[in-house]
């Protein structure tokens, strides 16, 4: 290769890995957002989990119903809430699922980032531009251990939907 085509060639590769590093700082705040949300959501999840135990008490002390016999009472006499919580329940099905696939996706693009962070690596280590290429070393890093925690973030939150969902078994 010509001293010429080499220059141009790097110079494409710096460009290129500038360009990368730009897409690749916008979807680390993306999945930095995400985090956020994940964490906001389990600690919402939470507290309307506590909410819902308490509504449960005061309604079975209120109506002398027991527990189980609670939604067949909301159903005859306050259908309005009866529904309500049907559609909660619902509604908490259908995200669990959706953060299923989330769960799944981050999986897949974790070992994505994994392949590419190790390709980087060696670009960092063998090549005339290495320093362009430390950036994008560090980007890949904290994307896969982002997307490692979001795993984890989204499966308590899974687990908080089901304590919500289970105690609405009956509110069918």
């Amino acid at each position: 290769m010509s001293n010429n085509a080499q220059e141009e060639f790097i110079s494409n590769a710096k460009k290129e890995i500038k360009q990368k590093i730009k897409s690749e700082t916008k979807v680390l705040e993306k999945l930095k957002k995400e985090k956020g949300e994940l964490t906001n959501a389990i600690e919402g999840y939470d507290i309307y989990y506590h909410n819902l135990e308490r509504f449960i008490i005061q309604s079975m002390q209120e109506f002398t119903q027991n527990e189980e016999d609670l939604p067949k009472y909301f159903k005859s006499h306050i259908n309005g809430t009866y529904q309500e919580y049907v559609q909660i329940r619902q509604e908490g099905i259908k995200e669990m699922e959706s953060l299923k696939k989330y769960i799944n996706h981050c999986k897949r693009e974790a070992k994505t980032n994994e392949r590419t962070l190790k390709f980087y690596r060696s670009q960092y280590m063998d090549s005339d531009f290495f320093d362009e290429c430390l950036p994008l070393v560090d980007l890949y890093q904290q994307k896969i251990e982002l997307y490692n925690g979001n795993i984890e973030l989204t499966v308590k939150t899974i687990e908080k939907l089901e304590k919500i969902v289970k105690k609405l078994e009956k509110w069918q």
